[in-house]
């Protein structure tokens, strides 16, 4: 029987993680086309990540011809994909080149622009995005209802829930905006309270992870036992 890899999927397209199930002998240049509508790009404008099963950073993978496991990939790692034309700005170096400034409105008339074609996606998908402004009030708000301490449930997007105790809430370093920082249960997170070096609260490896406000729900939420799992 052919190896397949359960892998874990994240963008900087989207907030959302998901999980999927490859080919151990798939190419990256395959797996790159695989994934342009999940981040909304070309294959070509996509630069591949590795993180291993501890959520540490391996490497970029850059040889397209190679498989999966040639490059060093294993069942339960995590696969970040990045788009580099614009709508990702860690590989971006603004001091480095002449900027053209283009109006908001004017790209909006775009039709080969990077949003216009997350635009598209989403509306065959169904998808209406909030815009920025509403969705950071409603975090910002929901946060003000979150104590560390209270006991939670955890939803994010078509996600089992998940249950644990708040350990942080308010701004990282690792992303704008207020975050919530959740002790799980369970090892279903994905680090130990600490992200790129930065420790926000102490738990065991896998048993934290960090959430926006307005996915979680605060109450009583004990543990679920073993039936209930």
């Amino acid at each position: 029987m052919a190896e397949v890899f359960d892998l874990e999927i994240t963008t900087n397209a989207t907030e959302f993680r998901m999980e999927k199930k490859y080919a151990a002998t798939i190419s990256l240049n395959d797996l790159k086309k695989k994934l342009e509508l999940v981040v909304g790009t070309t294959a070509e404008s996509m630069r591949i990540q590795l993180y291993d099963g501890d959520d540490q950073l391996k490497g970029e993978l850059t040889d397209g011809t190679k498989s999966l496991k040639e490059l060093g990939v294993r069942d339960g790692f995590r696969i970040h994909a990045v788009d580099v034309t614009g709508g990702n700005e860690d590989f971006k170096d603004e001091s480095m080149v002449d900027k053209y400034e283009m109006s908001d409105d004017a790209y909006n008339k775009r039709t080969d622009s990077v949003r216009a074609w997350k635009k598209k996606i989403q509306e065959e998908q169904g998808v209406v995005p909030e815009p920025v402004e509403k969705s950071d009030k409603l975090n910002e708000e929901a946060a003000k209802g979150i104590t560390v301490g209270d006991r939670c449930e955890v939803t994010v997007g078509g996600q089992m829930a998940r249950r644990g105790e708040i350990a942080f809430v308010g701004t990282t370093k690792f992303k704008d905006g207020v975050w919530v920082g959740v002790k799980y249960d369970e090892p279903v997170g994905k680090n130990d309270g600490s992200v790129a070096g930065v420790r926000y609260f102490d738990c065991e490896a896998k048993y934290g992870g960090f959430v926006r406000p307005v996915d979680v729900k605060v109450g009583d939420f004990p543990e679920l036992s073993i039936d209930e799992i």
